[in-house]
Formats: structure tokens, C-alpha cells, sequence
């Protein structure tokens, strides 16, 4: 019995050394805890594993340019670890028509979805805060050429989801990088997933999934999806096959 729990304390010491040191050498490195799959069936055995792979290999050979007087601008080119190349080569391959960025900001998202799709692709973008209230990736040009438009409007909100529904329906590509709250996010996939949607290729990607309250919304989502972390954001990635709209559990 005495030998037992000395094995014990012995193995606790060691995993609490392992632990400290993996958060001291690693960004946020202690958010991994939040983030094992192996027991949700949604992320097994679908489609989106070739996929990803293909755009993983793209974005190895993609090279952003960005201001380096700008916020962020030294992780706007940091592949793997940041989100930008994999969005670049996502719509370098799969072409979207129309696609939806919630969660404007600085425009890097934005930014690279306009430079990287077809010269006849559209975005909309949703802030609770206009563009140019930011050192922003954007300029009043992007907004001139009418390929981009922001919208200011909660979309936690039912009332301000609905006025944009059609816009849901119609996007090949809906990206949320939004308050990381978890409270938004299930609200939002909740609204998402009442949508009766046309059916035809749409991926919904969304950012930070690994963050501790983020990890119940995406558990929530029951539509083939895959934790693309590995290519993506050291945050979390998450690529969502919404084709036949999105499904929870």
C-alpha cells in the first residue's frame, strides 16, 4: 500500500514537472488539454482529411506580403502557426463566389480572402466596430471596387442573423473569427443551423477552436468537420463541411 502511493506521488510530480515545462516552452501550450477529438465521431473518417492535406501542401508554397508598420504584420507569413497562408490557399482552390468573414478587425482575414479569390468573388464582412477604426490590412479602395462590403450588426442577435440570411444561404465559404466566448459561437451555429440550405459545396471555417471556451461549440457541431490545427492557427483551426447545411448535436 505505502509502496502503491509512493508510485503515485512519484507520477504526480513527474506530470506536474511535464506540464509546467511544455507551458513554459510553448505558446498557450496548456490548451491542447481542451482540445482531443478521439472520441467525437464527426472529425472520423470524412471527407475533409484529403482536403485539408491538399491545402496544407498549397499554403506551404504561398508567400503574403503584408506592411510591417501594421499590427500582427510579423505573423501574417508565420506558416504553420497562423491561419493566413491555409485561408489563401483554401480559396486558391476551391474558388468561392461569395464569402462571409465575421469578426473584421484589422482585416488580415479579410485581407488575404480578397487578394487570394477569382477577380468576380465578393466579401462580407461583420464587425460590432467599422473597419477603419483600426490600423487595418483594408483600404477605402478594397471598399471602393464593391468586392467587399462590411456589415455592422450582432448576428447573435435573431433579428440581425435573418436580415442576412439570404447572404448564408448563398456563400460557398463563411469564416468566424469572432468574440472567442463560446457564448456567441453556439448562439450563432444555433441561428447557422436553422437555415434550410441550398445544397452545394460550402466549408465553414472557424478560428481558435482550442481555446478552453471554445472547446464546448466546437464539440457541439455534428456536420463532418477536422481540427486543422496542424496547418492553421496554433489557437485552433476548425474545417467544417456545411454542404447539406450544418448539423448539432
Amino acid at each position: 500500500m505505502f509502496r502503491s502511493l509512493l508510485i503515485y506521488i512519484s507520477k504526480s510530480f513527474r506530470y506536474g514537472k511535464f506540464e509546467k515545462t511544455i507551458q513554459s516552452k510553448a505558446r498557450n501550450a496548456g490548451i491542447s488539454y481542451y482540445a482531443s477529438n478521439d472520441d467525437d465521431i464527426a472529425t472520423l473518417n470524412n471527407n475533409l482529411i484529403k482536403k485539408v492535406c491538399k491545402w496544407g501542401e498549397l499554403a506551404y508554397s504561398i508567400k503574403l506580403v503584408a506592411d510591417h508598420s501594421l499590427p500582427g504584420a510579423k505573423f501574417y507569413n508565420q506558416f504553420p502557426g497562423e491561419h493566413y497562408r491555409l485561408l489563401a490557399s483554401i480559396v486558391n482552390t476551391e474558388k468561392p463566389v461569395l464569402m462571409i468573414d465575421i469578426g473584421t478587425y484589422t482585416g488580415m482575414s479579410s485581407k488575404v480572402l480578397l487578394d487570394h479569390s477569382e477577380s468576380d468573388s465578393r466579401i462580407i464582412t461583420f464587425d460590432l466596430i467599422k473597419w477603419d477604426n483600426f490600423d487595418s490590412y483594408l483600404k477605402k479602395e478594397d471598399f471602393d471596387s464593391g468586392r467587399i462590403v462590411q456589415e455592422i450588426s450582432d448576428l447573435s442577435i435573431v433579428d440581425n442573423f435573418l436580415e442576412h440570411k439570404k447572404n448564408f444561404n448563398d456563400a460557398d465559404l463563411i469564416f468566424i473569427d469572432a468574440p472567442k466566448d463560446g457564448k456567441f459561437e453556439k448562439i450563432f451555429f444555433k441561428n447557422l443551423s436553422n437555415i434550410n440550405f441550398d445544397n452545394k459545396k460550402r466549408i465553414l471555417i472557424i478560428d481558435d477552436i482550442r481555446v478552453p471556451e471554445m472547446f464546448e461549440a466546437w464539440r457541439f457541431i455534428d456536420s463532418p468537420k477536422l481540427d486543422a490545427t496542424t496547418f492553421g492557427h496554433w489557437s485552433g483551426t476548425g474545417i467544417v463541411d456545411i454542404t447539406e447545411g450544418l448539423k448539432l448535436k
